[in-house]
């Protein structure tokens, strides 16, 4: 029978009314926080906080916004997002500013956050989406630490782990003031594409579940921040699924889950989560694949300790129970014993294997987070076939090397001649870290050529701006001499 959330995405697919059902809850959504003095952006409209938006249609509501203690300024675009059905918390932000980054990392101190979920390259569609607020590391030839004056912290890149789609890091955040430190863990998902859907619920879900594995979104520690480059709609996303989840676990049921209110309640927080229809479509996917897999979880698991429960022990006698005795005492009651051979004899080899493992392997699509297979560490190199450049390539444009392209390559780097097959394991696995470090460093320098054409391409646009300005008055001024030189020639 099919719950009602499966329901719902069948018959909007069936009728193709995704584009109105989302409007409908944009319309719901609105009306609530319309004429509401509760729902005010002041402190977002402020003239010297404009400039910290990234986006002038996307600003906090003054009752949810993030209020940063330490700095010039309390003022940060996030919001703290709560879904009470679920007991969950989120910082969603927008992608840090050049000059944001400071007070983005003092929100995670003040806040306690143990995690920062991205879901944003810095680079998409050759347009900066976020600024590098965090060190990439002397393994790939850069710092291991950035300093933010301003708020006096330091961030210092302790572990990086590569994934297939998404990496994950561990940063040190120190208070240069106090010398106190904590970690923060640093889950970057880079296959995600702007204002789309992943092309499959399963990677996003593997995804989900290591981030929640470390225990960062549960209540008993500071908000995650979670942030995109608007910080609302992939953001957004993240949270419904994350909070529909939680409700399918502790329910053990997909009857009990609400998207359409849990995401109306959640825009009460911070304006527009959601941007488009496909990803609301994508929630539902997500919500029904996670919940399928987690009762599927939670039944194997119920099924183990059934076989692992001991036998019911045999009937005890009444001689226990303090009674007197009668002259002549009862006939004994038989004694009850298991029946171990038959027992042993009634068991199947396909019941040694348990039946979590059991129903974990039948789902081919199925890649648990801890056992995902790693592409590198900060001492490896990256996996070159089919994988997406860390921050700056697009989804459709993913540059892939095969295995002849390797072969090539690693010829041309073998001086003395010779297959591959007669190089031993060491040398090949050398000559491979060569080419790695080879394309690695090949894509770093056409990204920084790229920012700098970009930046070149953004001053002579502004100065072409200020030469503009100034041609108005220049022009009036000479129509004005023109226009009296000639009234002076008429009159005389």
């Amino acid at each position: 029978m099919l719950s009602p959330i499966e329901k719902e995405l069948s018959e909007n697919d069936h009728a193709k009314v995704w584009n109105e059902f989302y409007q409908r809850i944009k319309n719901e959504a609105s009306l609530r926080t319309l004429d509401d003095d509760k729902y005010k952006i002041t402190a977002a409209r402020k003239p010297e906080n404009r400039n910290k938006n990234r986006y002038r249609d996307v600003s906090p509501y003054d009752h949810s916004r993030i209020v940063v203690e330490k700095g010039d300024d309390d003022y940060i675009n996030a919001s703290l997002v709560e879904v009470a059905s679920a007991n969950r918390k989120y910082i969603l932000a927008q992608g840090p500013l050049e000059h944001t980054a400071g007070q983005f990392w003092q929100a995670v101190w003040e806040q306690q956050s143990k995690a920062i979920i991205m879901l944003n390259r810095v680079i998409e569609k050759e347009t900066i989406k976020c600024h590098q607020y965090w060190p990439l590391g002397s393994h790939q030839d850069y710092e291991d630490e950035m300093l933010f004056e301003d708020v006096e912290l330091r961030v210092s890149l302790l572990q990086e782990e590569e994934y297939e789609h998404y990496t994950k890091r561990l940063f040190s955040l120190e208070d240069m003031e106090t010398g106190d430190k904590r970690d923060v863990t640093h889950f970057h998902y880079t296959t995600w594409p702007d204002f789309g859907v992943p092309s499959s619920p399963t990677a996003f879900l593997n995804f989900l579940m290591a981030v929640r594995e470390t225990g960062c979104l549960e209540s008993d520690c500071g908000p995650a921040v979670i942030h995109c480059s608007a910080g609302i709609g992939r953001s957004g996303t993240f949270c419904l699924v994350d909070s529909c989840l939680v409700q399918i676990e502790r329910e053990r049921s997909m009857k009990c889950v609400d998207i359409r209110s849990i995401l109306i309640e959640m825009r009460s927080f911070r304006m527009g989560l959601i941007q488009t229809p496909d990803q609301l479509r994508f929630s539902y996917l997500a919500v029904i694949e996670g919940g399928k897999r987690i009762l599927s979880d939670a039944d194997a698991n119920s099924n183990i300790k059934k076989e692992d429960a001991p036998p019911t022990p045999p009937i005890r006698s009444s001689s226990l129970q303090k009674v007197q005795l009668p002259d002549e005492p009862p006939e004994l009651p038989p004694k009850v014993r298991p029946d171990w051979t038959k027992q042993i004899n009634d068991d199947t080899s396909e019941d040694i294997i348990p039946a979590k493992q059991r129903k974990i392997e039948e789902r081919d699509d199925y890649q648990s987070p801890a056992k995902q297979r790693k592409l590198s560490n900060r001492n490896g190199g990256t996996d070159l076939n089919d994988r997406q450049d860390l921050f700056f390539n697009k989804p459709d444009e993913v540059k892939k090397v095969d295995d002849s392209e390797v072969v090539d390559k690693i010829d041309e780097v073998d001086k003395d001649g010779g297959s591959v097959g007669d190089v031993d394991e060491d040398d090949e696995s050398k000559q491979l870290n060569i080419l790695r470090k080879r394309v690695r460093g090949e894509r770093k320098k056409q990204t920084a050529e790229m920012i700098k054409k970009m930046k070149e391409k953004q001053k002579k646009s502004e100065l072409w701006k200020e030469r503009k300005s100034y041609l108005k008055p220049i022009c009036f001024g000479i129509t004005l001499l023109i226009g009296s030189y000639l009234l002076y020639r008429y009159c005389w």
